[in-house]
């Protein structure tokens, strides 16, 4: 087992004080030039095929004042049915602003994003998969014991997705992405039946190059390695060679959703999900993908702060049949789930374990339900740490409501942004809470990407960020608990980060500049893209 302690999170000088450090930065990777090209170049064409339809449907609007009128009659209808569906308020908002704004197109790109016509066929197909995995699913742990909030937590995760809460489970967390893959690369050395993996961003490196030593070594030996990786996550950071070079080391490999030079609105939904599984009896979750800025070797944008978590015992199995029913999706054959479930090692565990997912494969926001439990749920505290603060008014409400209350709100953000036009409405949403007893930290000099969210009652762990494409429009994974061990080292996890980060006030508040303000205000207009 390894010790959290061994590499925690430095104090604000560590940058500067230990910048030759080997253990910092040891290598600077390479990007994928060729990669990135295509990947502009797709975006590029995408963007011709928007305008050249743009302007063709606004052409024949204008060859007559009837079409036109009609247009704009239909545009209303389209703001009445927006104003009708399930959307969340501030995704409706700026849609009928827009269909509005440009109604002579902008009713044609609002029904050309409707998931249900173009993700339609792919959610049947989830549909089908789910349908036949239900015999393997089990059943929920009996609950007693646990506290009302947990129960209900626990119940609403079974309600809205069947995901089982197990007992008899142990849960170990990391605070860091070098942590968690030093640990993952121990397990599957050992590995004797199958090593699954999914991943947002599989990447050219240091990282990649150990795993890839250790996974061809394993197929050599008779273990069956699959690996789902995001095409789109992954362009321009895992090249055509490495592909091929998987493909031939027998490492069977899908694309999820391939990226393609179309303007399809199922382009926008993306698998986000970290996921790895052992023999059946060890699963991995957390924030991290495999690329080396998640250990550090690469730096981008400062310290790379991440978080893992390591399973065992039955628990793992809600972890496998996640990654099962994914790739059936993909590879679009039958699978038989019966070799790869039920294999987990019996260890002793009182506590609540819950892994989870979200997507569209689901008709819940099941991501953004759980948050919004864990912070109902509190009397205490609640404490989260996210590189996105993108929510709506809901969550904003719940959020302020606690703070209110007297619960003690800490948000975790980073100091150092991945996307400027992002970080600046997460800052703003944020710094808005501070007038209501929020807490807001940055930790200095580093790039925030764990998503965490925990109360007294309990804590979840995973892949969803705490925003729009995260609850709305991203596949995600993530483990839910009350136990006590674990919600300790991500305390103390917690402790380390607010010390080696700065509490905003009315003096650091990047809301003082009218600029920024406004700049954020337009920003906020694409938050349901971002």
């Amino acid at each position: 087992m390894i010790n959290n302690k061994k590499l925690r999170f430095r104090p604000k000088n560590y940058l500067k004080k230990r910048s030759k450090d080997s253990r910092v930065v040891r290598i600077k990777t390479e990007t994928n030039k060729a990669g990135a090209f295509k990947k502009i170049t797709i975006a590029f064409l995408i963007f011709i095929q928007i305008i050249a339809l743009i302007a063709l449907y606004t052409y024949f609007t204008t060859l007559s004042v009837w079409i036109l009128l009609i247009n704009f009659i239909l545009s209303c209808f389209t703001c009445i049915y927006i104003i009708s569906s399930k959307r969340n308020g501030l995704s409706k908002a700026v849609w009928i602003m827009f269909v509005l704004a440009f109604f002579a197109f902008g009713n044609l790109i609002y029904w050309l994003s409707d998931e249900r016509y173009f993700f339609g066929k792919i959610k049947k197909r989830y549909k089908a998969v789910y349908d036949q995995a239900k015999n393997y699913n089990g059943n929920t742990e009996n609950l007693d014991g646990a506290s009302l909030s947990v129960q209900g937590d626990c119940n609403f995760l079974y309600s809205s997705g069947k995901f089982n809460a197990y007992r008899d489970s142990n849960i170990e967390y990391f605070s860091s992405g070098t942590l968690l893959f030093d640990d993952v690369l121990e397990r599957i050395k050992k590995a004797k039946k199958f090593i699954f993996i999914e991943f947002f961003i599989v990447s050219d490196g240091v990282l990649f190059n150990r795993f890839f030593d250790v996974l061809s070594k394993k197929v050599s030996e008779g273990v069956d390695v699959r690996l789902i990786y995001d095409d789109m996550g992954s362009k321009g950071t895992l090249s055509h060679a490495s592909k091929i070079k998987l493909k031939k080391a027998g490492i069977k490999i899908k694309a999820f959703n391939k990226f393609l030079p179309f303007f399809i609105v199922s382009m926008n939904y993306r698998d986000h999900r970290k996921i790895i599984c052992v023999d059946g009896d060890t699963a991995y979750t957390g924030g991290s993908n495999l690329a080396d800025e998640y250990i550090n070797e690469k730096r981008m944008h400062g310290y790379w702060k991440d978080t893992g978590v390591k399973i065992e015992g039955k628990a793992v199995d809600g972890f496998t049949l996640m990654f099962l029913k994914q790739w059936e999706v993909i590879d679009g054959k039958r699978e038989d789930y019966s070799p790869f479930i039920n294999l987990y090692k019996k260890v002793q565990g009182k506590s609540v374990v819950v892994p989870y997912a979200d997507g569209l494969d689901y008709e819940h926001d099941i991501g953004r339900g759980v948050y919004e439990k864990i912070i109902a749920g509190a009397n205490k505290f609640v404490f989260i740490m996210t590189p996105y603060f993108i929510i709506d008014d809901g969550m904003t409400d719940l959020i302020v409501n606690k703070a209110l209350s007297g619960v003690d709100v800490r948000l975790v953000l980073p100091d150092v942004p991945d996307k400027t036009y992002v970080y600046s409405v997460s800052r703003n949403n944020a710094e808005k809470l501070i007038d209501y007893g929020v807490k807001v930290y940055t930790v200095t000099n580093a790039f925030v990407h764990s998503k965490v969210v925990m109360s007294e009652n309990c804590v979840s762990v995973g892949s969803v960020n705490m925003d729009l494409r995260s609850f709305y429009q991203q596949f995600e994974c993530a483990v839910y608990t009350d136990d006590e061990k674990f919600m300790g080292q991500v305390l103390e996890d917690f402790e380390r980060t607010f010390k080696s980060s700065v509490l905003l006030n009315d003096e650091t508040k990047h809301t003082k500049s009218l600029f920024r303000r406004a700049w954020a205000g337009l920003m906020r207009l694409l938050a349901p893209l971002m």
